[in-house]
């Protein structure tokens, strides 16, 4: 299944976007705190659309970490809890949509003005003094197109006295599957997901990928405590840790996307850890791997050299199949967003005028 078109509304930093045409690969640009990293965000949360756990999971990815429940107003458009949250998804193949909106829940607190001694009841006096959040609620409705009757369903993550308390509806189980991966590089992940691709042998074509940053590499083993080894002909095994950053990224994306066939891999920043160097030879094995694994890529970045290696690779397969897209993302004052669909010619033209996306 391949995602085509997204509409957020009051999510992050978007009052609303529309993005439409996605491709099997889709990069995103633009300057910092534009909304790269928050369009990635919203794919994430309508990939997983029963699953409210996710709505902390990318602030977590952020280093937000929520020790009560008004932190979930980290999601909503201007921290305010009076914008509920609207997320549409349009799919082909089959087509499909999808619709998810999120807004807070409440624990009534109230104070009772007549109340009876003798038999402990509360009477129609109570009177409602204050509102406070206790979590969120999803409300999501997937369908064969906007226009059919919608069959919604409700998930729910609320803060209790022991702890945070996830309820999801028993009837769904998520047909999609997709992995986000974060600019800062962490192996635990990726030690589970190469533990599978080893037994199952798949490791040797990675091998092949990995000689373009080190063209020493022999093997990949695992070892106790989570730790990654390498075989570069040298009397022991090297750990992953010390073969450098490109090695730990590329390693990172490539089990990803391995492990989320026929689903979708979200990258932000993909250019981090890797030389600019290497960065065309980077898009050529995403793209054969994304293709090898039936995966859709969304990536963002804001590095140029990234975004002329993605246009110099994408002129090499423009006679084979135009499946990439480029967006660009201009935020302006009082929330609003342009937003620049790209195609080869007019993405040549434009880099030749020096476009500055830092």
């Amino acid at each position: 299944m391949k995602l085509k078109n997204i509409s957020i509304k009051n999510f992050r930093t978007f009052k609303e976007l529309k993005v439409d045409d996605f491709e099997n690969i889709n990069l995103f640009v633009g300057k910092n705190n534009s909304g790269k990293t928050s369009l990635l965000e919203a794919i994430f949360l309508s990939i997983g659309i029963s699953n409210p756990n996710l709505a902390l999971n990318i602030d977590r990815f952020r280093g937000l970490i929520h020790d009560e429940s008004e932190d979930f107003r980290f999601i909503f458009h201007d921290l305010n809890y009076k914008n509920n949250i609207s997320i549409e998804l349009e799919f082909v193949n089959p087509i499909q949509f999808r619709e998810l909106t999120i807004k807070p829940t409440y624990d009534n607190i109230t104070i009772l003005k007549n109340y009876s001694k003798t038999t402990e009841l509360i009477n129609s006096a109570s009177k409602p003094i204050n509102q406070q959040n206790d979590g969120i609620e999803y409300k999501f409705s997937i369908s064969k197109n906007k226009n059919n009757k919608k069959d919604w369903k409700t998930s729910t993550l609320k803060f209790k006295d022991e702890g945070l308390i996830v309820r999801q509806p028993r009837n769904y189980k998520e047909e999609l599957y997709g992995i986000f991966v974060r600019p800062i590089f962490t192996l635990i992940d990726v030690y589970e997901r190469l533990d599978k691709i080893i037994i199952e042998k798949k490791h040797l074509e990675f091998i092949e990928a990995l000689k373009n940053i080190d063209d020493n590499i022999i093997d990949i083993t695992l070892g106790g405590n989570n730790m990654i080894y390498f075989d570069i002909g040298i009397e022991r095994r090297v750990p992953v840790q010390i073969m450098g950053d490109g090695i730990i990224r590329l390693l990172t994306i490539l089990t990803a996307i391995s492990r989320a066939q026929n689903g979708f891999v979200i990258i932000d920043e993909i250019e981090n850890g890797f030389h600019y160097s290497v960065l065309p030879k980077l898009w050529k094995i995403i793209y054969n791997t994304a293709e090898q694994y039936n995966v859709q890529i969304f990536a963002s970045t804001h590095s140029i050299e990234c975004i002329t290696a993605f246009r110099d690779f994408y002129s090499e397969k423009l006679n084979i199949a135009d499946d990439f897209r480029l967006y660009r993302i201009n935020r302006f004052p009082k929330d609003q967003i342009n937003l620049i669909k790209y195609d080869y010619q007019s993405l040549e033209s434009s880099l030749e005028s020096n476009w500055e996306v830092r």
